[in-house]
């Protein structure tokens, strides 16, 4: 009878160590923090804490979300997990695999925390979009600003082109002036009166043998000008000596 006690005694005490040895391991496994979250892609919460700018929380179907309610804060309020936004301040236990993510089992979080989180989120949203409104704002004005900038190097290039047409122009101008202004400089070799009848513009076929000698004559004007100049200029030597 004494043996079976003792051993009784024994098997208590070992599975007394055994149950305190699991219930320590089970302890520990589990993790308490306190962060904010600065971001979230799916079901992974990226957790800010006092001791790490980065804890990687996952979010499984069993996690127990809930917000604290109540003036002792001793109630607690179902909530989905669509709340869990960034900026919000949270308590999420859990325990760590393999990857060294904190798997969540329960996350908690105040009502009024939640309220500034989706404040800020709000603000943070109308920012953006008032932030991508304004590219799409100054993409569209330097749209503007190039199409103009073409337009004006093609207008450049017409004026250029009109500068260059009109010196051309003032160039012919200035050149029949000079030729103008020679016209003193002439020799009558010939000349012919024609006379045409009232209302009349075809000429008279009378003078027709006078214009065709005229015509003939006129194929001779540059050489015989020559000859008059040279004539000119001989005599023009002989007065000067």
């Amino acid at each position: 009878m004494t043996y079976n006690k003792k051993l009784g005694i024994t098997s208590g005490t070992t599975l007394l160590f055994t149950l305190l040895a699991l219930g320590s391991t089970i302890v520990c496994a589990q993790t308490k923090l306190e962060g904010v979250i600065k971001g979230r892609s799916g079901s992974e919460i990226i957790l800010q804490t006092a001791d790490s700018p980065k804890v990687i929380v996952l979010l499984t179907d069993s996690t127990d979300v809930a917000q604290v309610v109540g003036a002792l804060k001793a109630r607690n309020k179902k909530m989905s997990m669509a709340a869990l936004v960034p900026g919000l301040p949270v308590q999420v236990e859990g325990t760590y695999n393999a990857q060294n993510q904190l798997v969540a089992s329960k996350i908690r979080f105040k009502g009024n925390d939640l309220e500034q989180a989706q404040a800020i989120q709000a603000g943070l949203s109308e920012t953006k979009q008032q932030a991508q409104q304004n590219k799409e704002d100054l993409e569209k004005q330097n749209a503007a600003l190039a199409a103009q900038n073409a337009a004006l190097k093609e207008q450049q290039a017409a004026l250029t082109e009109q500068e260059k047409k009109i010196a051309a122009n003032k160039a012919a101008i200035a050149a029949n002036s000079a030729r103008f202004g020679q016209l003193d400089d002439y020799y009558i070799i010939d000349e012919l009166t024609v006379l045409f009848g009232n209302g009349k513009v075809k000429v008279d076929p009378k003078y027709a043998p006078q214009l065709v000698a005229l015509a003939e004559k006129a194929k001779t004007v540059k050489y015989e000008f020559k000859l008059e100049m040279d004539k000119q200029m001989i005599v023009g030597n002989v007065q000067t000596k």
